[in-house]
């Protein structure tokens, strides 16, 4: 197994925290022309999947407990993070700790795919800790979803490695998300998906602008991914299909995030959009706002390309797992995203 210190990581971390005069800076980040595409191996039985805490701290240590034997039963080894049951204020631990344990993993060859306990908040604050070339040089399955949407977009757009929007560790593991996970983890082989109608479902399926769009895949929770709107860790969004998710934010919030991006010239460069579930995102006082779906429409309804509301992504129990960095064709009418490669090399 190859070795990775964490007494030599952190203070080469510490060096270049206390020594911004070595570093330069620009107005406008500079954009480098995209990696090649880099695909990891598929997931099989009896892999070793990392458990990762990059982000919160876990609330019940009894859900890592409960998260293993999940993973065990379904025919997994697991290597739990040494951040996996600490807290740190409300993250897991400190920056440094938490970037030198997401290194550890990605430089553990005898770990295969990196999963995460949790969201919650801070991924972004440890990706200029991130060792971009390792991550690159080490390619495996890298999943999870809310705040770790910012490391997963991070790592495609830095990297070129396609990496998965799907559950945390306290999510939801039901047979339906098992299923996504296994087609799009394990099976190298292209794939459609599609949303059932449910009546539990937040955000009804709905197609706003009809139509057929092609791109790679990026995107992730709403609220995290506007956070990193210009920085250097998103990429050219021309010609790319972009989705997002949110969880309890007011329609007037999820409205002034949109707008960002809208004043960002995003829209007018993607080809297609797809809005997963918005949950909980109703107003308190509802006389005295628009409606969630009232406020998509606003938006994106007079776009010239497909948009589709209402995609098993996000803070739901079923949701699909999908693939960022891949190319995909997104049918508004017909609700489907259509994988036109295998995300997994067998």
């Amino acid at each position: 197994m190859k070795k990775f210190s964490r007494r030599s990581f952190i203070p080469i971390v510490g060096a270049l925290l206390v020594a911004p005069s070595m570093l330069s800076f620009s107005s406008k980040p500079s954009t480098p022309p995209p990696p090649n595409k880099l695909k990891p191996k598929a997931l099989k039985k009896g892999d070793t999947i990392g458990i990762c805490a990059s982000a919160g701290a876990i609330h019940d240590v009894n859900d890592i407990t409960t998260f293993i034997q999940v993973l065990k039963e379904h025919g997994f080894e697991v290597k739990e993070g040494v951040n996996a049951r600490t807290k740190f204020g409300y993250f897991s631990a400190e920056d440094q700790l938490r970037a030198a344990e997401f290194m550890e993993m990605i430089c553990d060859t005898s770990i295969k795919a990196i999963f995460f306990t949790r969201g919650g908040w801070g991924c972004a604050r440890i990706l200029p800790l991130l060792d971009f070339d390792l991550i690159q040089k080490n390619p495996k399955i890298i999943m999870g979803f809310s705040d770790i949407s910012s490391l997963l977009n991070a790592i495609t757009f830095k990297t070129g490695l396609i990496t998965f929007h799907g559950p945390n560790g306290n999510a939801t593991w039901n047979e339906f998300s098992w299923k996504s996970i296994d087609e799009v983890l394990s099976n190298a082989v292209p794939f459609f998906y599609n949303t059932p109608i449910s009546n539990a479902m937040d955000t009804p399926p709905t197609t706003i602008v009809s139509g057929k769009a092609e791109g790679e895949l990026f995107g992730g929770n709403l609220s995290v991914m506007t956070g990193l709107l210009g920085s250097e860790y998103l990429p050219d969004w021309t010609g790319k299909i972009l989705f997002f998710e949110e969880v309890l934010e007011e329609p007037y919030r999820i409205d002034r995030m949109l707008t960002q991006w809208k004043l960002n010239g995003v829209f007018d460069q993607v080809n297609g959009i797809v809005l997963g579930q918005f949950r909980k995102c109703l107003p308190e006082e509802p006389e005295w706002s628009f409606s969630l779906m009232e406020v998509l429409v606003q938006h994106f309804g007079n776009l010239k390309i497909p948009v589709y509301a209402g995609f098993l992504l996000g803070h739901v129990k079923n949701k699909h797992s999908i693939p960022i960095g891949a190319n995909v064709v997104l049918d508004a009418d017909d609700g489907t995203i259509q994988l036109l490669e295998p995300a997994v090399i067998a």
